[in-house]
């Protein structure tokens, strides 16, 4: 017997198991469902593929999840807070608006990179508010958007309107999830991608002055620009 089927197939009788095993048990199983999602996607999840690829009996299943879709949330409410947790920490890091947004979009691509396979079927539910992938989506994006907003105003900026921030972080999205699944992830794949977060990150987010020092933002960020 394994050692993890030792571990949860206890005699009748011994106590129950600590805090830290009982946390062992149900990153184990996230890290199963994270593995099958990926192979599978989400509507070809089943509680038997991820026993199987989690070692562990069913009712072991049921003792940490109500449902197949309960361990789906959990499991992407996780992932979510991960590009959260990473964006805040870029943004905190950067003492201007351009540069924040420089280490923002570093994060977001290092956070899909780190995703791997997981990411073209987690995109794929994307947009399905049916799903735990699209309402978890939902929150993230609310958190984003207030939070790009509180940045914004913390550099002594005014407060770009909802609608901009929004149009803002959904073209981030949008151009991130497209370089990791719909280019070779090259350098240049990545430049194209670079350059089209900043033309929006300046005309979306920036001020007059902004507007003004666009043509030495450019240069100065490395903005690649049609040629004349």
């Amino acid at each position: 017997m394994s050692e993890q089927a030792q571990l949860l197939r206890r005699p009748r009788g011994r106590p129950p198991l600590s805090e830290a095993a009982v946390g062992q048990v149900r990153s184990r199983l996230l890290r199963a469902t994270r593995t099958v999602f990926a192979r599978v996607g989400y509507h070809g999840l089943t509680v038997e593929l991820v026993i199987a690829e989690a070692g562990v009996s069913r009712p072991t299943f049921y003792k940490y999840f109500s449902s197949m879709e309960a361990a789906v949330e959990r499991l992407v409410a996780e992932v979510n807070q991960d590009i959260i947790d990473r964006l805040m920490a870029a943004l905190a890091t950067s003492p201007d608006l351009m540069t924040k947004i420089e280490a923002g979009i570093l994060a977001w691509k290092q956070w899909g990179e780190d995703l791997g396979e997981f990411l073209g079927p987690f995109y794929t539910e994307l947009h399905d508010r049916q799903s735990p992938v699209g309402r978890q989506r939902q929150l993230t994006l609310g958190l984003l958007e207030a939070r790009i907003a509180e940045v914004v105003v913390l550099l002594g900026r005014a407060a770009p309107s909802p609608l901009r921030v929004k149009a803002f972080i959904h073209g981030v999205e949008f151009l991130g999830y497209h370089y990791h699944l719909n280019t070779p992830r090259d350098a240049q794949s990545w430049a194209e991608t670079r350059d089209a977060i900043f033309r929006m990150a300046i005309g979306l987010l920036g001020d007059a002055a902004d507007w003004g020092n666009a043509l030495a933002l450019a240069r100065d960020f490395q903005i690649g620009l049609d040629p004349t």
